[in-house]
């Protein structure tokens, strides 16, 4: 194995708070009743946003966009509200030092003009500082079909050169599961972030990342006590 691949938001990026925020703001404006931000969140377990805010809107009778307003309410915030997991950092350092190659594959935007201003998930890593560690970073825009279709894991397995076999790709969801398996990755579910445990008993990933011991995450867990087989 010699390729990490992983999700973004609730595996190396704490984005849930400000996630929240943009979307209390947002329903606060539209009038969304009956359900609250951290419900509707919580109630994803790694579905497409668009379609999810689509669809509370057809329910609730609401004429805004609320995928639009949500992309203004979160893109336009000020820098500085992101954070990585505890060791996220040291883990990709671990790692690149050992010679992995590492990307991203992410249903969010990489890198986009949103009302006059570029923004993505390429500022948030620039942002909190890892940037630099990644050798290819695949968003929603570089594909048709996002997780837990494979489309975006085969596009970054070949933009660095890596047979699915050869591949293990980290997320927190069952988008990310599926996806992994549907691409011939090895499959491995990050145990922390916010999504509970019950959803992964009806398709299992191969491997768990257990959460940070004593800050850290270890980069010899390619391979060892971190994982569970």
């Amino acid at each position: 194995m010699n390729t990490v691949l992983f999700d973004l938001d609730d595996t190396l990026l704490d984005s849930f708070n400000a996630r929240i925020r943009a979307l209390e703001s947002v329903f606060s404006q539209t009038k969304v009743s009956r359900i609250g931000a951290v419900e509707f969140l919580n109630s994803l377990r790694g579905s497409q946003l668009v379609e999810s805010l689509e669809r509370l809107a057809r329910e609730q009778n609401i004429p805004d966009d609320l995928f639009i307003c949500y992309r203004r309410a979160y893109w336009l915030e000020k820098p500085g509200r992101m954070r990585l997991y505890p060791g996220v950092k040291k883990m990709l350092n671990g790692l690149k030092s050992k010679g992995y190659k590492l990307g991203i594959v992410t249903n969010k935007g990489r890198c986009f003009e949103f009302e006059g201003q570029m923004v993505g998930c390429v500022n948030e890593l620039e942002d909190v500082g890892i940037l630099h560690l990644f050798d290819t970073i695949v968003g929603f825009e570089d594909v048709i079909d996002e997780k837990p279709h494979p489309e975006g894991i085969n596009l970054a397995l070949r933009n660095l050169g890596t047979k699915p076999r050869d591949a293990l790709m980290v997320g927190d969801s069952a988008a990310d599961i599926a996806a992994a398996q549907a691409a011939g990755c090895v499959s491995c579910r990050a145990a922390w972030g916010v999504w509970p445990w019950t959803w992964w008993r009806k398709k299992p990933p191969r491997r768990i990342m257990w959460p940070p011991r004593r800050g850290t995450l270890s980069a010899s867990s390619m391979g060892g006590s971190d994982f569970a087989h």
